[in-house]
């Protein structure tokens, strides 16, 4: 059983809604060539995250409910033990993560090893909008993400000048 296929057991025992937003991609292995008996071309296959951060989205219905005290609204990113720092670094180096949080959603990175007794246990960690307080010229809002996804493929160049057309 993978991280993702516990994360997804572990948060529907607690009442939440799962759905999974990892896609998977195949793209021609371009290191191997096609079979000479059939044609076949083999594949790559990968993973790919919601904005390359989140694996699973999770809904509480009952949130407000005050046994349950959940939060509503969870992006989730599920990995091993071993690989949680890795993958914590990478959500606090997330423009989008910081915008999710912002919304007033919550993120969960829960990460699984095993424990002494040979039982598979979760980590949970919730990233908090604290957590991005070194990274304040991270947008605010989705205009100012636009702008600078903008500017990282096209460069700003002073008024009136051009690139050379080649």
């Amino acid at each position: 059983m993978t991280p993702q296929q516990r994360t997804r057991e572990n948060l529907t025992e607690r009442g939440y809604l799962v759905g999974s937003v990892e896609r998977r991609k195949k793209f021609p292995d371009r290191k191997k060539g096609p079979c000479k008996a059939c044609g076949h071309q083999p594949m790559i296959e990968i993973s790919s995250d919601l904005w390359e951060i989140f694996d699973i989205v999770a809904i509480h219905p009952q949130w407000e409910h005050p046994a349950y005290r959940a939060y509503p609204l969870v992006f989730v990113q599920t990995t091993s033990r071993a690989n949680h720092s890795t993958r914590r670094n990478k959500i606090l180096g997330s423009m989008e993560a910081k915008l999710v949080l912002l919304s007033g959603a919550r993120i969960l990175l829960q990460s699984w090893a095993l424990n002494d007794k040979n039982r598979w246990e979760a980590r949970d960690e919730w990233i908090e909008l604290k957590d991005f307080e070194s990274a304040h010229f991270y947008p605010i809002c989705v205009a100012e993400l636009l702008e600078i996804r903008r500017k990282e493929k096209k460069p700003d160049l002073p008024a009136g000048s051009t690139l050379p057309l080649v």
